[in-house]
C-alpha cells in the first residue's frame, strides 16, 4: 500500500519483490560468469519512509535469502532434474528464462555459480534506526559489496549504492 501508518504490520513480502531479489541474485551470478568476482553489487528496497517498517522488510528479506541460500547449497551440484523439482530452484529457472534467456548465457553456467553468488548476499538497513548499517564500499574493495539495502528517506536522497544492479520501489517519490 503507497499510503500506510507506522503500526503497518508487514507479515509477508509481495511475490513482486520476492522476483527482484531472485533477479539479483541471478544478475550476480552471471556477473561471476562474466570474470567480475570483485565487483559490488548492490540491491535497493524502498518501499516506506517509516523505518518500522523498513525493518520488518529486511527481516522478511533476510529469511527469504536464508530460505535462497539453503536451496541453492543443497541443490546446485545435483543433476538439474533432480534440483529443479525445489520450488525456489525452480523459481530460479523460471526468473532467468523471463529476464535473462536471451542474454547470451547459459543456463548451466549460471547453476554452477548459483552459491557463490548467493553466499555474500546480506540484507541491512540504511536509515536513520539504531539497526542501520553504515555502507562502506571501501572495506570490501577487493571482495566486492553484496548487499540489499532497505531504506527510505536515506536512499532517496542521493546515497550513492556502488554497483546499483536492481531498484524496487513502492512509493510515491
Amino acid at each position: 500500500d503507497l499510503t500506510h501508518k507506522i503500526s503497518l504490520n508487514v507479515d509477508v513480502l509481495p511475490d513482486s519483490l520476492l522476483k527482484a531479489i531472485r533477479v539479483f541474485v541471478l544478475a550476480r551470478a552471471i556477473r561471476l560468469c562474466r570474470g567480475q568476482e570483485d565487483k559490488h553489487n548492490s540491491m535497493l528496497i524502498n518501499v516506506s519512509r517509516f523505518t518500522r517498517v523498513q525493518q520488518q522488510v529486511r527481516d522478511l528479506v533476510d529469511q527469504y535469502l536464508t530460505v535462497l541460500k539453503n536451496a541453492i547449497r543443497f541443490q546446485y551440484k545435483l543433476p538439474w532434474k533432480e534440483a529443479s523439482r525445489s520450488h525456489e530452484m525452480a523459481s530460479l529457472e523460471e526468473t532467468w528464462r523471463e529476464e535473462f534467456s536471451g542474454s547470451g548465457g547459459a543456463w548451466r553456467d549460471v547453476v554452477s555459480r548459483l552459491n557463490d553468488a548467493v553466499a555474500p548476499i546480506s540484507a541491512i538497513e540504511v536509515n536513520s534506526g539504531p539497526s542501520s548499517v553504515q555502507l562502506n564500499y571501501e572495506a570490501h574493495a577487493k571482495t566486492g559489496l553484496n548487499v540489499i539495502a532497505v531504506g527510505g528517506l536515506s536512499l532517496s536522497r542521493g546515497l550513492t549504492l556502488e554497483g546499483l544492479v536492481i531498484s524496487y520501489v513502492l512509493r510515491n517519490s
